[in-house]
């Protein structure tokens, strides 16, 4: 009898492996599932976010035109917002221009010069090559026809 219950425990263990394998799995989908739902929640917000400006950019554009009595012309449709503000100092979408930030002199204190490499000098170009002659015409060739010649012209019309 021992046998017997010995295959019927090792039965019930295989069966419950498995059923702890599959919960596992079932909890990997889930939560995968719930990854992806939340990756595209996400994408869609940016898109409706987009979308919405979009949409208010056009409604301003159209009351530009119905404004300008439906003439859609550069200057009406041109962006206002800059034109009549008056601005002084750096704003943050210039507030990166590319250009090298000077520190501040200290008076007290000696400054650290900054060691600039020399420029390269610029590699010679090479000899210019000899001008190629003018090819040699045949015996009876015709002259170049000169656009400046008015010989054939009459004046007297």
């Amino acid at each position: 009898m021992s046998s017997a219950e010995d295959r019927y425990r090792a039965a019930i263990s295989t069966m419950e492996s498995a059923a702890r394998e599959q919960d596992e799995q079932r909890g990997l989908r889930e939560r995968r599932l719930a990854e992806a739902q939340q990756q595209a929640r996400a994408g869609m917000q940016q898109e409706l976010a987009a979308a919405q400006k979009y949409a208010e950019h056009m409604d301003e554009l159209n009351k530009r035109k119905q404004s300008a009595g439906g003439w859609a012309t550069e200057k009406t449709l041109a962006d206002k917002s800059r034109e009549s503000l008056m601005e002084f100092g750096v704003h943050e979408e210039e507030a990166d221009t590319g250009y090298t930030k000077y520190p501040t002199p200290s008076y007290g204190t000696p400054a650290v010069a900054a060691v600039v490499p020399p420029r390269p000098e610029p590699a010679p170009e090479p000899p210019a090559a000899a001008p190629e002659p003018p090819p040699r015409r045949g015996r009876h060739a015709r002259q170049p026809e000169d656009e400046d010649d008015f010989s054939s012209t009459s004046w007297l019309v």
